[in-house]
């Protein structure tokens, strides 16, 4: 799956390669694996593998999505397992090798996995609003808080072709954000630790996208958030690309983790916004309003973006300023999507009622046309849009944390 000319949009958020997602859950001994002889009957969580390559999202509602996040990591399974997935992965794709074939059969793959764990993320714990003493002003920024220098938030060191870790960059600029909500601390937090940990760096690791569940819950395990300004904790791995089987530059051992912040626990909250997803009635202003809440309260907010066309979009960035509003819409014709990206909402502007926006960071860097690296999305988009697969447009989240004992900083 690759949208020509800008690989950089086809590893965020779930972007995994065939090979090495169709896998089941940890080795067991084979005397009690009664579906170990087939690889059609791998699972995750009691939930087969089967339902997934039949287009049968729903059963997935019932899976945590850290199961799907614990069942990506291939380095708890034995050499057994990669032969059978090897032999899975050569029914998947097709007896036809051609690459539009197989571009066709893996993108469609990757859409059930990510309707797969679009339905495990029922499951994720849901953003309560917090109260704001006041009127909602007309508008807010985060953007002079947040500490980062433009040209280095940067995921893709200048190239098309890298790392697809915007997951991370969004996320870690959301942890950065609750380090200066809650501590005042304004301290620039590194990507590169989180890159070279995850999974070890390799296999599927962070360059092959992930989600907002996946890494609270790293941090919720580590319990430190590594300064960027520690040895070697800068960013690295932007030349490297998953897809030719690469792994981090930057073994973790190599990264100075002392000192760091403690991080006694966390976890994300997706924010209700999509009336279709949450089957439930919410309109375009309470979507707009808790995401407000958000922001006013010191809480930067990811937002996913995956469109079912990247030429607009992609036109825009290039071509137009950090003044102009882009509004997403869905292209006429389309047929499914081409692979998300993770981006960093850090303020908004309501003052003119018909050109309303939010003020996204994105992890590209600083272009001559976008100083800041940011750009303004139309605050009165569609909420509720779906691609013609069923994967949503958009999905918004905030990391609640709670730090750990500072005395010893």
């Amino acid at each position: 799956m690759k949208y020509i000319g800008h690989i950089i949009l086809v590893l965020c958020i779930l972007s995994l390669i065939l090979s090495y997602f169709v896998i089941t859950s940890p080795q067991e001994d084979s005397d009690t694996c009664s579906s170990c002889s087939d690889p059609y009957g791998m699972y995750i969580d009691g939930v087969s593998l089967t339902t997934m390559l039949s287009g049968d999202p729903d059963v997935f509602r019932s899976v945590d999505p850290l199961d799907i996040e614990k069942a990506v990591d291939i380095s708890i399974y034995e050499m057994a397992d990669s032969i059978r997935l090897a032999d899975l992965n050569d029914d998947v794709v097709t007896t036809d090798q051609s690459s539009d074939k197989t571009d066709e059969v893996s993108t469609d793959f990757q859409t059930k996995i990510v309707l797969a764990l679009q339905e495990a993320n029922r499951n994720t714990p849901r953003y309560s609003a917090r109260e704001y003493s006041g009127s909602t002003p007309d508008s807010y920024s985060l953007l002079e808080k947040f500490a980062y220098v433009p040209e280095e938030w940067d995921q893709t060191g200048g190239s098309p072709e890298h790392c697809g870790n915007c997951w991370v960059w969004a996320d870690t600029g959301a942890l950065q954000m609750e380090l200066y909500r809650q501590k005042g601390i304004s301290d620039p937090l590194s990507v590169q630790y989180f890159t070279s940990a995850y999974h070890n760096g390799t296999g599927i690791w962070a360059c092959y996208g992930g989600s907002p569940v996946w890494f609270a819950d790293f941090y919720n395990i580590t319990g430190r958030a590594v300064p960027l300004g520690n040895m070697n904790a800068t960013f690295a791995d932007s030349a490297v690309r998953s897809e030719n089987g690469e792994s981090t530059s930057v073994p973790a051992s190599d990264i100075q983790v002392d000192p760091y912040y403690p991080i006694e626990e966390m976890h994300a909250e997706m924010i209700a916004t999509n009336a279709l997803y949450e089957e439930r009635d919410i309109s375009n202003e309470t979507a707009i309003d808790s995401i407000k809440s958000a922001l006013i309260s010191g809480s930067a907010v990811v937002i996913i973006y995956t469109p079912d066309d990247w030429d607009p979009f992609m036109d825009f960035w290039e071509n137009e300023t950090e003044s102009a509003v882009f509004t997403p819409e869905s292209t006429q014709g389309a047929t499914g999507n081409d692979g998300g990206h993770a981006m960093l909402i850090l303020g908004y502007n309501d003052t003119d009622p018909d050109e309303r926006y939010w003020t996204v960071l994105n992890s590209w860097g600083a272009p001559d046309n976008r100083p800041d690296g940011t750009f303004r999305l139309d605050m009165d988009l569609d909420y509720s849009m779906q691609n013609p697969d069923g994967v949503n447009s958009f999905e918004f989240y905030v990391q609640n944390v709670t730090w750990g004992d500072f005395t010893s900083l």
